[in-house]
């Protein structure tokens, strides 16, 4: 075999002796993946939250940025986009094995659910029918799309966990981490619909911010260290985080953006004894959306698959 042969030979199969970074879903055209699962993060938090303190026009901006946001960059990115209801039944029943098919499903179901609900919760529409007739609707609808924003929220995770051969991916905490960071940005977002004027308490909110964020400071900290105790290329995933190429966004995008920033400032609200002013609300709501980018972004650009043959790797 020729010198160049043998190169090429190596490097085909690099993938077999030594721990290689997935690029699929963060590099090129994989960037839309890492962007339309970060709206799908706000989306269904904000659908949540809004749900939660029946604010109409959070339930409203949640269901837009999924539909019109979050879903046209992930059809996008398929290579025959248009075909994608053949995951669904009756065409197909992959939906009992595959957290793809079952998250487009719970897409469509969101997105259905939640537009007749929008519709029956609508003020004018409400008076034009009367209370009698749109609230059982609006609320039942409300219980069927909050199950599916759910859905839509956490699928994401499990897709990833579900990947064993990334063995910082392969967490059970993994989706748990990722629905309760969407949530705790649905209470950012939720601030500014109060702030813009919405049906939604800024109190209330930054309240709930407060706590979900010392939560999720928790489950980050624990995730790390759960990850960092099951292998040997989980560990490099947790380097990468920490000192290597991705530790720019780690500190800087997710924990000093996404979590010092918005937490320093609750703080300052909460031992003032009042609501921070709306430029400091303005400042927290904006870092810790950043931080909902960073977060997805990290996830993705540290997973690391485990080599073939582990007891040769070399990295």
């Amino acid at each position: 075999m020729s010198q160049m042969a043998t190169r090429q030979w190596m490097t085909t199969h690099e993938w077999m002796v030594k721990p290689m970074h997935q690029r699929e879903w963060i590099e090129r055209r994989g960037i839309m993946i890492w962007i339309a699962e970060t709206f799908t993060s706000l989306g269904a938090g904000l659908y949540l939250v809004s749900l939660f303190i029946n604010s109409w026009w959070g339930l409203l901006i949640g269901w837009l940025i999924i539909m019109f946001l979050k879903l046209p960059i992930h059809i996008a990115y398929f290579g025959k986009p248009w075909r994608f209801y053949r995951t669904m039944p009756p065409f197909s029943n992959a939906w009992k094995t595959s957290w793809f098919a079952r998250g487009i499903l719970f897409s469509v179901f969101f997105g259905t659910f939640g537009f007749i609900q929008l519709v029956f919760g609508q003020p004018d529409f409400v008076n034009l029918i009367g209370n009698s007739i749109a609230n059982p609707i609006y609320y039942t609808f409300g219980v069927l799309a909050g199950f599916s924003a759910m859905g839509v929220g956490i699928y994401g995770g499990f897709i990833m966990n579900y990947v064993k051969g990334i063995p910082f991916w392969n967490q059970g905490l993994l989706p748990v981490v990722i629905m309760l960071a969407g949530v705790a940005d649905g209470f950012g977002l939720i601030m500014g619909v109060g702030l813009a004027g919405g049906d939604a308490s800024v109190a209330w909110a930054e309240a709930g911010s407060r706590y979900l964020l010392l939560i999720n400071i928790l489950l980050i900290v624990t995730y790390l260290i759960s990850a960092g105790y099951t292998s040997a290329v989980a560990k490099l995933s947790i380097q990468e985080l920490l000192k290597g190429p991705s530790a720019f966004m780690f500190w800087v995008g997710l924990i000093f953006l996404g979590l010092v920033v918005p937490a320093v400032i609750s703080a300052v609200s909460l031992f003032s004894g009042g609501e921070a002013s709306s430029v400091l609300l303005i400042i927290a709501i904006a870092a810790h959306t950043l931080g909902a980018f960073a977060l997805k972004y990290c996830i993705l650009k540290v997973g690391i698959y485990r080599p073939l043959f582990p007891r040769v790797a070399a990295y």
